[in-house]
């Protein structure tokens, strides 16, 4: 009997250790809006004059882009950015028809209608760049600046270039119309379809207009960078910036730790949950003005 007891005793103590330790597995929960998986992905990485890259950063998987390029010369980013940009440039072209804004001589906005059997002919400017390459880049900038760093180059190791992450993409019309770029390739069908559906593709305009105090750096309407579709279809719903992005998530994850979460745990949590990726999708159907239909859901 004695032993009876004993046995019993012990397994009441070990139903109520592991009663304790599903508790204390189930006290914390994460309650951000996306995945851990996906803020903590490398597509996340937050990068900019605070959050330097090391010179030796560099990506392992680059491959050669396969659109239409401004240069002769080789050009690569990752395997899956270059995937989602090539998918990018070939649905812009089914585009025949978009309306979009410009500017009238009074600096009134008005709507005009784009028009062209070939559709949206995208250019790709600049993608990956080493370390190296951003080091000189930066410094012959600055010597044509006369010294002054006015935000316009990133220096070494702040330029999201390195990452192999962003692409600079104009148009091919705008290309043939302008020395250089800047902030009127905005009022450019193509400026304004990148903006409305780049998140489809797992894009965002990575340097926003009038958040150049938040980013430090000024609005770039060309550079496209890649985030994945879910942290693009979360930013383009909040009208966050990657840094705003970025410090939301990471105190819901110190929220998360505080209350006794186990990182490990949760990641392994949401591997065994069903896919939840954004589906979008240039379908084959047309609207009245010509244009294919985009499927997209962001949120």
């Amino acid at each position: 009997m004695k032993r009876l007891i004993a046995v019993m005793i012990l397994f009441i103590v070990s139903l109520t250790a592991c009663t304790a330790f599903a508790e204390a597995e189930t006290a914390a929960e994460w309650d951000f809006d996306l995945s851990l998986s996906v803020v903590t992905s490398d597509y996340a990485v937050l990068v900019n004059r605070d959050h330097l890259l090391e010179s030796t950063d560099v990506p392992s998987n680059l491959v050669n882009v396969n659109v239409k390029k401004r240069s002769s010369a080789v050009v690569q980013l990752d395997a899956v950015v270059a995937a989602a940009l090539e998918t990018l440039f070939a649905d812009a072209a089914l585009v025949t028809e978009y309306v979009y804004r410009v500017k009238d001589d009074d600096g009134n906005w008005e709507y005009t209608t784009f028009s062209d059997s070939d559709g949206l002919q995208l250019l790709l400017v600049s993608s990956y760049r080493s370390y190296n390459s951003q080091y000189t880049i930066y410094n012959n900038y600055l010597a044509r600046n006369n010294g002054v760093d006015d935000g316009i180059s990133s220096p070494p190791g702040a330029s999201e270039h390195q990452t192999g992450y962003a692409a600079d993409v104009i148009s091919v019309d705008y290309n043939a119309n302008n020395t250089y770029m800047n902030s009127s390739f905005y009022q450019t069908p193509e400026a304004q379809w990148m903006e409305e559906f780049a998140a489809s593709y797992g894009f965002i305009i990575r340097y926003p207009e009038e958040d150049e105090e938040i980013t430090q750096v000024p609005y770039e309407p060309w550079h496209l960078r890649y985030v994945g579709r879910d942290i693009a279809g979360y930013i383009k719903r909040t009208g966050e910036t990657l840094e705003e992005f970025t410090e939301n998530w990471q105190a819901a994850l110190a929220k998360f730790l505080e209350d006794g979460g186990d990182i490990q745990a949760q990641l392994l949590l949401e591997s065994t949950a069903g896919p939840t990726a954004v589906e979008s999708t240039v379908l084959d159907v047309y609207d009245e003005d010509g244009d294919p239909e985009i499927s997209l859901s962001l949120w």
